[in-house]
């Protein structure tokens, strides 16, 4: 019976079990940094891609009608709010969900068939910090201070004058289009988020 014996069989010690969980640790932290950057560029990148699509969609509006809507107030900064949201949805030239009140059929479809669009119709166009804002619960004024904010050639001269919050200045176009960063600092010293001019 002696030759019979069980060589014991080794497993990993609690250090060698602590070094990999700490390496890997170091990795995980490491990629999602990484992954954080690339989430903030997608999100500016879309705020950016908005931009263009409203002074688009202003643009468009302007010159296939010859005129400004008459709910907007040319001069002075403006919200896209529900309000300019009808207003360029019932135009086509902006592809954004609004409802028809004058019809009460289409109001209550529109309200069944776009449950997810619920931020659009409420507030208008909310960038992509308002919009998290929202899906987190959040509603009021925090979130509406993130509705895209536009300027429009108001003596359609083709040169706009840009308000001092966004730096001041002159640009050429018929829009001009932006959204605000989150942190107060950074919008006080005239920082946007995305903007199209």
């Amino acid at each position: 019976m002696r030759g019979t014996f069980q060589k014991a069989r080794r497993g990993f010690t609690l250090i060698e079990l602590l070094a990999v969980i700490v390496i890997l640790g170091v990795l995980v932290a490491a990629c999602a940094g990484a992954y954080a950057h690339f989430i903030e560029q997608a999100r500016r990148k879309n705020a950016a891609d908005v931009c263009d699509q409203i002074a688009a969609a202003w643009t468009t509006y302007h010159r296939d009608l010859g005129f400004w809507p008459d709910e907007v107030a040319r001069s002075g900064v403006q919200e896209m709010d529900s309000e300019m949201c009808t207003i360029l949805g019932k135009a086509g030239v902006l592809d954004v969900i609004y409802i028809d009140s004058s019809n009460s059929n289409d109001a209550a479809d529109g309200l069944r068939r776009n449950r997810e669009n619920v931020a659009e119709l409420k507030y208008g166009l909310l960038d992509p910090i308002g919009q998290r804002l929202f899906d987190a619960g959040r509603r009021g004024s925090e979130v509406e201070e993130h509705l895209y904010q536009f300027v429009l050639d108001d003596d359609e001269d083709g040169v706009i004058e840009l308000p001092a919050s966004v730096g001041g200045g002159t640009v050429r176009a018929d829009a001009a289009v932006w959204c605000w960063p989150e942190s107060d600092e950074a919008r006080s010293a005239g920082e946007t988020y995305a903007q199209s001019w």
